[in-house]
């Protein structure tokens, strides 16, 4: 299934109308002056000759264009996980095809590194390199090893960034996953009926192999606190881990508690705890301290 990337909705659309053609060009926080961008695709060193970042919140953006016309662009929080990588290559028959790292459980095939982020002199430095794929989204094919079924890129850049206020600050979710940090964010969702209630699930996700839904009735989320097992049909939240054994995400059981302190049209907001526990070999993993304020 094709994502609908909530995070270029909700976070980007911020960056293309704060942004346009008319911002100033000596603005050094949103220009290729300075810094550097280096780029090998599909084996070739290519001259990325412009370039511009910004910042919201936790969310970066990083554009590049080569002199030959290929686009490179990149989406990660401060924490150095990647949301969105791809490519807008030139092909022989002069259409723009588009080349992107893998949907699920990206960085087991893109490593991005965040080395150094300055938030006093506004300047971030990542390096990278991995495959990238005409369709991010079909898991099965991007576990072929064949080299015509992929581009390899890597590269570097350390660049200024200008730094943007969010229409909705704050975004994201948060959590200790068995005492390990893990951020992550709702880049898709999806509505479906039980009985009479519509149920959103929200897939909040990063570049690893977990996957967490927060799963609330449409129409009529409530604030308060509300127990839950893998019985509940919503007002929980689900737990993924993606095998790469198979290519297919393991459902967990899972048992907690889930609170939401604020609901609005716009987005929800709340904390959860949980124990997901692996349905064929009971293995358990232990998340603490969530919190979570996702867009609906």
């Amino acid at each position: 299934m094709i994502k609908i990337k909530f995070i270029a909705f909700i976070l980007f659309t911020v960056l293309i109308t704060s942004c346009s053609s008319g911002d100033d060009s000596n603005d050094n926080n949103n220009q290729s002056t300075g810094g550097s961008f280096d780029l090998v695709y599909n084996n070739e060193t290519k001259k990325v000759s412009s370039w511009e970042a910004k910042k919201i919140d936790d969310y970066i953006q990083v554009e590049g264009v080569t002199s030959d016309g290929i686009g490179v662009n990149f989406v990660f929080n401060v924490y150095g996980n990647l949301y969105e990588g791809f490519t807008d290559g030139i092909s022989v028959t002069s259409s723009v095809v588009k080349h992107e790292v893998s949907d699920v459980f990206t960085s087991n095939t893109f490593t991005f590194t965040l080395e150094e982020l300055n938030t006093a002199n506004k300047t971030v430095k990542v390096k990278f390199s991995g495959k990238l794929y005409e369709h991010g989204y079909d898991y099965e094919a991007n576990y072929i090893t064949d080299p015509t079924k992929f581009i390899p890129v890597s590269g570097a850049f350390t660049v200024s960034y200008k730094d943007l206020t969010a229409d909705i600050p704050g975004l994201g979710t948060f959590a200790k996953l068995d005492g390990k940090d893990w951020h992550g964010m709702s880049l898709d969702s999806s509505t479906e009926l039980i009985g009479f209630d519509k149920i959103t699930t929200l897939n909040v996700e990063n570049d690893g192999e977990y996957s967490l839904g927060i799963v609330f009735p449409k129409a009529d989320v409530k604030t308060g606190t509300f127990p839950f097992t893998s019985n509940a049909s919503y007002n929980r939240i689900s737990f993924m881990k993606f095998d790469l054994a198979t290519h297919e995400y393991v459902v967990y059981n899972v048992s907690g508690t889930i609170t939401y302190t604020t609901v609005n049209d716009v987005y929800v907001e709340g904390t959860f705890s949980l124990t997901a526990t692996n349905p064929v070999n009971n293995s358990k993993i232990v998340i603490t301290n969530g919190k979570f304020k996702e867009g609906r």
